[in-house]
């Protein structure tokens, strides 16, 4: 019985540690800006052929005048997630995907408060021009830009992809499928996850984009539990994101997506986010298959299959305390079958002793 009660209390320890360990829930913030510009521009033009296009920028401020330079530079990625690098240095390099010597834009823009203006751009591609993919960036700016690479966040900026048709190479090689934890702003970075304490929000696959065409995949993601629950993600790429030209890409897929109204800047919206999924604890197989492809180009298909555990830390403090109780069955068990087998013949041989 000592045994058992020692047991018993290592059981109960290890649950207070498990529940202490659990992390608490973060917590979100807004942001805001003074400029509306359009994030993306998007094209098709066959070589010899040329766009005339516009840009509306609008000035959210209701006092001051937004007063802006305006500047084609090219970009990179800077992860694996969706954040391009810009690059800013006047020197730098230019790419082999580099859109700037054939898109035109003005130099600078003054817009009054609370107003917007449009303004002409144009993407002209020259005759004999090879096909795949190019892209750059129109940078807004209200002072002087620092040279190097930086980031795009919260920056304005205006990406502009043009395909030029024709026999291209494609090629996405799959370099890992499972259960994501998405990042926690002050907390948690996101990451993969084969054992999950922690309902995973999404299914996430990584892609290297070994072409030179940018690759938007599109297709369907299967969720099966062990004992038979099972979700399907019938849209992988929600927001069409592109794995650019070198660029190895992770994109998630919220297990259960919900649409929620926003206000910015005074007008109300509509945003989807992951939110919370109903999981059950045990074993789930993932099924992903993908398709990407351009117009005119082969479809090309990646099936693939992963696996990961979600075992909560209540579902492993019940299993240790079901496994306590199962050994005091047993050990109970053995001992009461051990004194009929053998009590008898303990209680004869001490009497023939005396």
């Amino acid at each position: 019985m000592k045994r058992f009660k020692s047991i018993a209390l290592a059981a109960v320890a290890v649950v207070m540690v498990a529940v202490s360990a659990m992390p608490a829930a973060p917590v979100d913030a807004a942001s805001s800006a003074a400029l509306s510009i359009v994030p993306k521009k998007n094209y098709v033009i066959e070589p010899g052929k040329s766009v005339n296009d516009t840009l509306t920028i609008r000035n959210l401020d209701n006092n001051e005048p937004l007063e802006l330079s305006m500047r084609v530079v090219d970009f990179t990625f800077h992860d694996d997630g969706g954040t391009p690098k810009l690059m800013l240095a006047e020197d730098a390099p230019q790419t082999t995907w580099s859109l700037k010597p054939f898109l035109k834009v003005p130099k600078s823009v003054t817009i009054a408060p609370n107003a917007s203006k449009t303004l002409d751009m144009s993407v002209a591609i020259p005759k004999g021009h090879g096909a795949g993919s190019y892209y750059s960036a129109i940078v807004y700016s209200s002072g002087g830009s620092e040279e190097g690479n930086v980031g795009l966040s919260a920056s304005g900026v205006t990406l502009v992809f043009t395909q030029i048709p024709g026999k291209v190479k494609e090629d996405l090689k799959l370099e890992r499928l499972g259960a994501y934890y998405l990042a926690v702003p002050g907390g948690r970075e996101a990451k993969y996850v084969k054992f999950a304490t922690e309902k995973p929000e999404a299914i996430a696959y990584t892609l290297k984009n070994n072409g030179n065409v940018t690759e938007a995949p599109v297709g369907s993601i299967t969720l099966k539990h062990m004992l038979g629950q099972e979700k399907v993600i019938n849209d992988i790429n929600p927001n069409s994101s592109l794995a650019l030209i070198g660029q190895t890409r992770t994109f998630t897929s919220c297990i259960k997506l919900e649409s929620e109204e926003v206000d910015f800047q005074g007008r109300a919206s509509q945003t989807s986010a992951c939110t919370t999924p109903s999981l059950w604890p045990g074993r789930y197989s993932i099924e992903l298959n993908a398709f990407y492809g351009q117009n005119g180009n082969r479809t090309q298909e990646i099936v693939a299959t992963s696996s990961f555990w979600y075992l909560p830390w209540w579902f492993i403090a019940v299993v240790i305390i079901l496994i306590v109780i199962l050994t005091f069955v047993v050990w109970r068990t053995v001992n009461a079958v051990r004194g009929r087998l053998y009590g008898s013949k303990i209680k004869k041989s001490s009497r023939r002793r005396r």
